[in-house]
């Protein structure tokens, strides 16, 4: 699942999926250069990201997360 959600949203859908024991670990932060690293952020895009957030929170204008889960049997 992707998207820009909130951790606790982002589990709260992962239960509705049918998922029990949901737990949200590591988070790891991605900033514009990272980013640019990824062929959905165009060239052009990741400029608009450079130009419009501020330097000091280019750094981290994202984060991705572990999430684990069990789906009960039956």
């Amino acid at each position: 699942m992707s998207g820009a959600l909130a951790e606790r949203a982002f589990a709260r859908k992962i239960e509705k999926m049918g998922f029990a024991d949901v737990w949200i670990g590591e988070r790891i932060p991605y900033g514009v250069e990272r980013a640019a690293l990824y062929p959905l952020f165009t060239p052009p895009v990741i400029d608009l990201m450079r130009e419009l957030i501020p330097p000091e929170r280019q750094a981290a204008v994202a984060v991705s997360v572990i999430a684990k889960a069990t789906k009960p049997s039956g």
